[in-house]
């Protein structure tokens, strides 16, 4: 009895250790579906949707220094924009960044009549 139960005992042990309360990866920011569940980013979105040209609009969920971050993106050629990055509360984050220094960008919403390409990364 003794020689099941000390291995059973020492898997489980090692088992409880290595557990983590990592983010599922399907979800963000604890949301499964961020552009409709954190009202800051609906609100960027609904917004995107009544402006003049929303063909061109799209957002981005990406990480940088190892946390979700969100931005809101214009591919119309004729547009200047700057790259202003937000936090998951829906805070701009105030360091300096570039587009080199994202990670895993993905675009999580775009209006369907959109006329944006993307290759492998955003921008």
């Amino acid at each position: 009895m003794k020689k099941v139960l000390l291995p059973v005992l020492f898997l489980s042990t090692a088992l409880c250790f290595s557990c983590k309360d990592d983010e599922d990866p399907a979800t963000a920011c604890g949301v499964a579906d961020p552009v409709e569940e954190l009202a800051w980013l609906k609100a960027i979105k609904e917004n995107a949707e009544s402006s003049p040209r929303p063909e061109y609009t799209y957002i981005t969920q990406a990480t940088f220094e190892g946390e979700t971050v969100f931005y809101s993106g214009n591919c119309d050629p004729l547009a200047n924009w700057a790259l202003v990055l937000y936090d998951c509360g829906g805070n701009q984050i105030e360091e300096e960044y570039t587009f080199e220094d994202l990670e895993d960008a993905v675009t999580i919403w775009q209006p369907e009549e959109s006329v944006c390409a993307f290759s492998s990364e955003n921008g």
